[in-house]
């Protein structure tokens, strides 16, 4: 896939760095840099602040499961050494500049540390802020007014380290939920060796 993407930039040039000029809400066309990142900030957050309309109620009709004290369990260094590895490549890394690439060469002076770090994470109850601030940016679609902030895509950069952390547990999650049998066997969106397609392929049949 990298080179494929490569292959993008070549044929089409590469990424245009810089401010481009913005349009306000009501249609003025924005040049200086500060009323730019105030308009990106107005319509950031306009899109992730989004009021919930969750009814509490449904709650109580959930089924309650037996409590799995073992997910409560400190890490261990076998699942941070497995959340290490199964991190992408090739990804930009968040607001401490390190990307997974350094995780997998150096993990094993690393490793330790991590360690010391997500017990110290367990035993305050506590996540680290670092983990949590993302920094936002905007790529642009390629389609319609490149001048609109509807036709650009927001991306959050996040730590690396935070995301082996929230790695470890989704496979904890995963597995729990996998041998439990929470999930019945229609869903098959993010479950590992199907996908929705498979779904979608006897519901062709039967058509």
């Amino acid at each position: 896939m990298r080179t494929f993407f490569h292959g993008l930039k070549a044929v089409y040039g590469p990424r245009v760095a810089g401010s481009v000029p913005l349009r306000s809400l009501d249609g003025v066309t924005l040049t200086d840099r500060t009323k730019i990142l105030e308009r990106w900030k107005e319509h950031l957050e306009t899109v992730l602040n989004q009021s919930s309309s969750f009814d509490i109620n449904v709650l109580s009709e959930i089924p309650q499961w037996p409590l799995a004290s073992r997910l409560d369990e400190v890490p261990t260094r076998a699942e941070i050494q497995k959340a290490i590895n199964q991190i992408s490549n090739g990804k930009a890394a968040g607001t401490d500049g390190i990307p997974a690439e350094v995780f997998k060469k150096c993990s094993s002076c690393l490793l330790p540390h991590l360690v010391d770090l997500f017990e110290a994470i367990w035993s305050e109850a506590a996540g680290l802020q670092d983990f949590k601030d993302a920094t936002i940016v905007h790529i642009y679609k390629r389609t319609g007014d490149r001048s609109c902030c509807d036709n650009h895509r927001g991306i959050s950069l996040l730590s690396t380290a935070g995301k082996i952390l929230a790695c470890v547990l989704l496979s904890r999650l995963n597995d729990h939920v996998g041998i439990s049998n929470i999930i019945p066997e229609s869903q098959c969106g993010f479950r590992a060796g199907r996908g929705t397609t498979d779904m979608i392929f006897p519901a062709r049949q039967i058509q």
